[in-house]
């Protein structure tokens, strides 16, 4: 290990100065992350160390490979560009300061190669900074800015980088130029010779004084950062290792309400410790914003400011939280962060946090699918609901009649459980108590039960089953509603009630895949086995496959558009070619969209139908855009902004297409409201899959007929 050419320090009394100043620095950051750390400890404990291996894959991708980010290419790149820069600044960091000591690393220390790689990355960085400091100067997206944040903090953190890197190219500088490039460095060469003139004297003391500048600049950025929005820079590896490897679908479990204090989250150290770590995690990017339906309509919702109000809320309490101020509390260094804007602490959920912005979530999860860092923004929001609802019975008066009639008669309607079968007099559909050994339960759902609209649906799914010769049944009145609203809207007590309601009528005739015991209904004895259930409702699919075995309820679930293609692949329906030759645009559900990763297999039954194919909204796939229905806001009156099913409607309408098809009855009846109140009707027609298929069969059906007579 060859020692550095020249002394940074000047001799022993500079280096013991840079040991107590290092030590101090790091001192102070210990304690200020110590005080981070202790935050998240006092939260509520959560397991997250399940799928080692899928969590180091995904470490390796998302942190180091910075796919999230590179999801939006400009600011991406420029991202992607400032990490890998700053990790191989660090290598250069260490050889500065160990030069401070008479050393150097080993191998890479006074390698010309790693230094021009160095170099070449302090240039990206550096182009990366002027494309940071346009957007945040020039062209100011709405996406960074902030009601909790100023945007100076963005600006601090620029302005520390560059003086890093300033005060790097300059140590490089004229360190070439005092040892004549034997301090051999990219830039050193480019510029070092022109000081040659000042002499070897002048430019040593240029190199001491530029050395203690860089080092002091690190050393005041290290101390900066854990107070900062670039916090996320040490908690992001952290969050994308122990992120959410559950159904994304599957809230959390409220566990022994009977017995509970609490029932939701009403402060900051209430939510799980990871939950807190989001906080610490978010870029401030403001992805989430762009693509929340709300935020989009004009609905008070910002995603990005639901979790820096969390984060700024328990910053506000830590010494509440942690107990009595010790001496670095006290210090003033202790609270370098954005200022919020208030002088007393406002409580989290009606203060910080807005009760407007968190009813005006539909739950569609927009905001967890683009984020970069992995970070979950639905569960808190339902959690805070849940305190509003179970502790405050503080909700929109609309949802009341809601509650009540889920509780009374099984389903959201004033009609009483017993005419849940109804809709399918005359179909000849038989009931499993009919038809015990039914291999498919179709599972109707309220809205195809009750609802005049989806009736249709329910009708002509029974058809395409009937035309497959599969052999189902429905539950008629022994099914309830899921609770599916009740749980989003944060009514943890109800929706248990009626899961545990359906979870015992599905065990009864063997349903659940982990019953190992006979299943009774009645006189009627039965193995278990697996059999599967089917549902147009993406939040019964949902609800049913992902939360039901919180409760020990675990089942096959099939979307009935997946069971179509399915059949269709198995050659149980014959479909005539190009049956349907109108345009055809499809609306991806979040609930078997973003939620279960359901996309192709509607779009193959809609292709077989049609030679055209599906004419592809602006936004589909993840990036569709929700129906405006989810989270129990098609319970809710939607006073604020444009209304979302109209935003929806109107990408349909963009596309020219003539029909909007759906897989989905909170779709469809938002659809077709929002078509209504575009005015629309003649222009546009929303249908559901099954709809269209049926059709399609009773073409066939015809043309076979025909054809018979002649």
């Amino acid at each position: 290990m060859a020692p550095p050419a020249i002394s940074p320090t000047g001799g022993w009394i500079g280096t013991t100065i840079f040991v107590v100043i290092f030590l101090a620095a790091l001192t102070v950051f210990g304690l200020r992350v110590g005080q981070l750390v202790t935050l998240l400890a006092k939260a509520r404990r959560e397991d997250r160390t399940d799928h080692l291996e899928e969590r180091i894959g995904d470490f390796l991708l998302v942190v180091l490979g910075q796919s999230g980010v590179l999801r939006d290419p400009i600011p991406g790149l420029a991202h992607f560009f400032t990490f890998w820069g700053f990790i191989i600044i660090q290598f250069g960091l260490l050889n500065l300061i160990l030069g401070a000591f008479n050393g150097s690393l080993p191998l890479i220390g006074h390698d010309h190669t790693f230094a021009a790689l160095l170099d070449l990355f302090v240039l990206f960085v550096l182009v990366s900074l002027i494309v940071f400091a346009v957007r945040r100067g020039i062209v100011r997206p709405r996406q960074l800015s902030s009601r909790l944040h100023g945007p100076w903090d963005g600006f601090i953190i620029l302005g520390l980088i560059f003086l890093v890197l300033l005060t790097l190219a300059l140590v490089e500088t004229f360190g070439f130029a005092a040892s004549h490039g034997e301090e051999w460095s990219l830039l050193g060469s480019w510029f070092g010779p022109a000081f040659y003139g000042l002499g070897p004297a002048t430019n040593v003391v240029l190199y001491r004084v530029f050395w203690w500048a860089h080092i002091l600049t690190v050393l005041g950025f290290l101390v900066y950062l854990p107070g900062s929005k670039h916090l996320h820079l040490m908690a992001t590896p952290f969050n994308v290792f122990f992120r959410n490897y559950g159904p994304r679908g599957a809230l959390p479990l409220l566990e022994n309400l009977e017995e509970r204090e609490d029932y939701g989250v009403s402060k900051a150290e209430q939510f799980t410790w990871k939950q807190l770590l989001d906080g610490y995690a978010c870029t401030e990017c403001g992805r989430c914003n762009t693509v929340c339906p709300a935020t989009n309509t004009g609905k008070p919702l910002l995603p990005k400011e639901i979790i820096l109000g969390v984060k700024e809320s328990l910053l506000d309490r830590r010494h509440e939280i942690l107990g009595e101020p010790n001496l670095f509390q006290k210090l003033p260094l202790a609270d370098v962060r954005a200022a919020n804007g208030h002088e007393e602490i406002q409580p989290l959920v009606g203060g910080v946090i807005s009760k407007e912005a968190l009813w005006a979530c539909t739950t569609c999860s927009a905001c967890m699918e683009i984020c970069p860092v992995s970070i979950e923004h639905v569960p808190k929001i339902v959690d805070m609901r849940r305190h509003l609802v179970m502790e405050e019975s503080d909700f929109p008066p609309e949802v009341t009649s809601l509650f009540n009639n889920i509780e009374r008669n099984g389903n959201p309607w004033e009609i009483s459980n017993d005419r849940r079968a109804e809709w399918a007099a005359g179909l000849g559909v038989p009931l499993m108590a009919e038809n015990p050994d039914a291999e498919v339960l179709y599972w109707v759902g309220c809205m195809g039960s009750f609802d005049q609209r989806n009736r249709k649906v329910a009708t002509a799914l029974v058809k395409i089953l009937q035309a497959a010769g599969v052999n189902f049944a429905i539950l008629g009145p022994e099914e309830s509603c899921t609770g599916d609203p009740a749980r989003r809207i944060g009514n943890e007590y109800l929706w248990q009630m009626m899961a545990q309601q359906n979870i015992e009528v599905l065990n009864s005739y063997g349903f659940n895949t982990a019953q190992t015991e006979t299943a009774h209904n009645g006189h009627h004895e039965q193995p278990a086995r697996t059999r599967t259930i089917i549902t147009a409702c993406p939040h019964c699919f949902n609800t049913i496959k992902n939360e039901y075995p919180q409760l020990g309820g675990h089942y096959e679930v099939i979307h009935h558009s997946v069971f179509i293609d399915r059949l269709i692949k198995e050659g149980r329906l014959q479909l005539p070619a190009n049956f349907d030759r109108r345009k055809l645009t499809y609306h991806d559900p979040c609930y078997i969209g973003r939620y279960n990763g359901v996309y192709e297999e509607p779009r193959r039954v809609l292709t077989v139908l049609n030679s055209n194919g599906v004419t592809e909204m602006r936004r589909n796939r993840n990036k569709s855009f929700c129906c405006g229905g989810g989270g129990g806001r098609a319970w809710m009156e939607e006073k604020i902004g444009k209304r979302v099913n109209q935003a929806r409607v109107n990408e349909a309408l963009e596309t020219e297409a003539e029909v909007l098809a759906a897989a989905c009855p909170f779709c469809i009846t938002m659809f077709e409201d929002g078509v209504k109140g575009v005015e629309a009707e003649e222009r546009l027609q929303v249908e559901d899959i099954a709809e269209i298929v049926a059709r399609a069969l009773e073409e066939a059906a015809t043309t076979t007929t025909a054809r018979a007579g002649q």
